[in-house]
C-alpha cells in the first residue's frame, strides 16, 4: 500500500502543485514582527510543522501567512484576517512590529518558474498591498476554536434546564469514525444539536457511546476539540489555508500520532494547506522531514531550519551538556550502523557521543547548520552516495552506496541470512518486488518473523566483521578529531 506522506509529497510537485492545490504558499519572509528580523519560512509541503522553544515565533509564522489572502468573493460567513488582527499595540505592547516591517509571500501559480510575490508593508498607520493578494478560504484552529462549555458558562451550563432544542447538524460516518480513529475509541453516533434560550443561540456537540449519550459539556478538552477540528476540515472548502496552534494539546501519545495521520489524510482528499506550531515529537516523527520547521531565537536573532525535529532539537539543546558530540546521520539504519562500528573501534567514544537520526541529506546539512547556530560540537556521517565534506565535519560510510545496499548486498551478510533465516537474499528482493533500499530491512524482518532493529543489528555485525576494522579507521578517526 502506497505510504500516504508520499502520495502527498508528489501532489505537492512543483508540475502538479497548482492543480492539486491552487494558490498556496511556497515561502513567507518576515521582516520586523515580534523581534524577528528578517526570516524566510520556505513551506516544501502541504504541512508545514514549525517546532522550537516556547517564545521562538512559531505561532508568529503562523499568524502571517492567514493575512496572505483575500476572502473569496462568494464567500460572506468567513473572517478575512489582516496582519493587524495579531499584533495589536497598546501602551504595554508599543512596538510589536517595526516602523519598516513587512511580509513578502510567495504564492504558487499555475507556473511553477513563475511564482507570484506580493509584499504587505506598513505604510505610515495602515497596512498596504491587499488589493492583488489571492483569494482563498483560511481558517484559524487557536485555543478558542473549542473552550469547554463549563469554561465558558455557557447558556448550556447556565440554563441547562430551560434551554429549548432545535435542529440536529448530523455528522457523516466517515467523519464519525474518523474521529473515533484519532480518539482510539468508536462512537455510535455524533451530531450537533442546535440549543436556544430566549434570544441565545448555540451549538453543542453530542456523542453516543456505548449505548449512552453525552455532550461536550461531559467531554474532556482533547476530545471536544478534535471533534470541532475535524468538522471544520472536513466541512470548508476545498483547497483551504488552516493555521493550527499545537494540535496536540490534551491527546495521548497514540491520538497525537493518529491526528498526523488524519491531517495527512485529510490533505491528499481536500487538498489544504496546513500549518501547525507543535512541541510534540510525536507528531514531527509522523511527518517526513520536508514537513518540518525549526525556529530557534537567540542573541544573534531568529532563523528557520528546515528538515529538523523537535525531538532532536530538544536533544540538541539540552542534550548536549550531557555529551560532548552530537553526531547526525540520515536514518535509522545508519543509526544502528554507526552505533556498532563505534562499539568496536572506540567503546569509550560510543559513552560521550549521542547519534541523531535527523531525515535525508538536506534534513541533514540543516541540522549541522542548527548545531553551529547553537555552538554545539556536531559532525554528520551520510550515506555513501553523497559524499564527504570533512572540513565542515560531514563524513560518509564506506563504499558508494546508500547503507542498506552495501550491507544487504554483501555476500557474507547474504550467506548469513541464507544460513540463519533459509532466505536467498537476491530472490526476496526480486519476488517481494522490493526496489527501494529504505524497505530493504522491514521487508525482511517482516519476512522472517523478527524485529527489525534486531536483523539490522546482526547483519550490521556481519557487515563489519567481513569488512574489517581498517575500513572504518578513517570515520572514527575524523569523528575522534571532532570531540571537543
Amino acid at each position: 500500500m502506497p505510504d500516504p506522506r508520499q502520495t502527498l509529497k508528489h501532489k505537492y510537485l512543483d508540475a502538479n502543485r497548482y492543480a492539486n492545490f491552487g494558490p498556496s504558499l511556497n515561502s513567507i519572509l518576515i521582516h520586523g514582527f515580534r523581534g524577528i528580523a528578517d526570516m524566510k519560512v520556505e513551506l516544501q509541503y502541504p504541512i508545514t510543522a514549525i517546532s522550537g522553544l516556547n517564545g521562538g515565533g512559531k505561532s508568529t509564522v503562523g499568524q502571517l501567512c492567514l493575512g496572505g489572502y483575500r476572502k473569496p468573493s462568494t464567500v460572506t460567513n468567513m473572517k478575512r484576517f489582516y496582519v493587524r488582527d495579531f499584533f495589536p499595540a497598546s501602551q504595554a505592547d508599543p512596538n510589536p512590529f517595526s516602523p519598516d516591517s513587512s511580509v513578502i509571500y510567495e504564492y504558487n501559480t499555475d507556473d511553477p518558474e513563475n511564482p507570484q510575490r506580493l509584499t504587505v508593508a506598513r505604510a505610515t498607520t495602515e497596512w498596504s498591498g491587499y488589493k492583488r493578494q489571492p483569494e482563498r478560504s483560511c481558517f484559524y484552529i487557536g485555543f478558542t476554536l473549542y473552550i469547554p462549555k463549563v469554561e465558558q458558562r455557557d447558556l448550556s451550563v447556565t440554563h441547562g434546564k430551560n434551554i429549548e432544542l432545535g435542529m440536529r447538524r448530523l455528522i457523516d460516518d466517515d467523519t464519525r469514525q474518523r474521529v473515533g480513529r484519532i480518539l482510539g475509541q468508536q462512537y455510535e453516533g455524533l451530531h450537533f444539536q442546535s440549543i436556544s434560550h430566549r434570544h441565545s443561540q448555540a451549538e453543542l456537540g453530542i456523542a453516543t457511546r456505548y449505548g449512552a449519550q453525552y455532550s461536550e459539556n461531559n467531554m474532556g478538552f482533547g476530545e471536544g476539540r478534535t471533534l470541532y477540528m475535524v468538522d471544520l476540515l472536513e466541512n470548508s472548502p476545498e483547497q483551504s489555508l488552516f493555521v493550527i496552534e499545537e494540535p496536540e494539546t490534551s491527546l495521548h501519545g497514540n491520538a497525537q500520532h493518529e491526528l498526523t495521520k488524519y491531517l495527512v489524510d485529510v490533505c491528499n482528499r481536500r487538498h489544504h494547506q496546513i500549518i501547525l506550531t507543535t512541541h510534540s515529537s510525536t507528531v514531527l516523527e509522523a511527518l517526513p522531514s520536508d514537513a518540518r520547521v525549526m525556529i530557534v531565537r537567540d542573541q544573534r536573532g531568529v532563523a528557520a531550519f528546515p528538515g529538523m525535529s523537535a525531538a532532536h532539537g530538544r536533544s540538541i539543546l539540552s542534550g548536549g551538556r550531557d555529551r560532548a558530540l552530537s553526531i547526525l546521520v540520515e536514518d535509522g539504519v545508519a543509526k544502528l550502523l554507526l552505533t556498532e562500528i563505534l562499539r568496536r573501534l572506540d567503546p569509550e567514544m560510543l559513552r560521550c557521543v549521542q547519534i541523531l537520526r535527523v531525515g535525508d541529506k538536506k534534513a541533514v546539512r540543516s541540522a549541522v547548520k542548527l548545531m553551529e547556530r547553537i555552538e554545539r560540537p556536531c559532525a554528520a556521517v551520510r550515506d555513501a552516495d553523497v559524499g564527504q565534506a570533512r572540513v565542515e565535519g560531514l563524513f560518509s560510510f564506506p563504499g558508494t552506496r546508500p547503507p542498506e545496499q552495501e550491507i544487504f548486498s554483501n555476500p557474507h551478510v547474504q550467506a548469513y541470512i541464507q544460513r540463519e533465516f533459509n532466505v536467498n537474499v537476491a530472490d526476496f528482493w526480486i519476488q517481494r518486488d522490493v526496489t527501494n533500499h529504505h524497505e530493504y530491512n522491514d521487508a525482511l524482518a517482516s519476512e522472517v518473523n523478527v524485529l527489525p532493529d534486531y536483523l539490522a543489528t546482526s547483519v550490521i555485525k556481519v557487515y563489519i566483521e567481513s569488512l574489517g576494522d581498517a575500513a572504518f579507521q578513517a570515520l572514527v578517526m575524523g569523528l575522534r578529531g571532532r570531540l571537543p
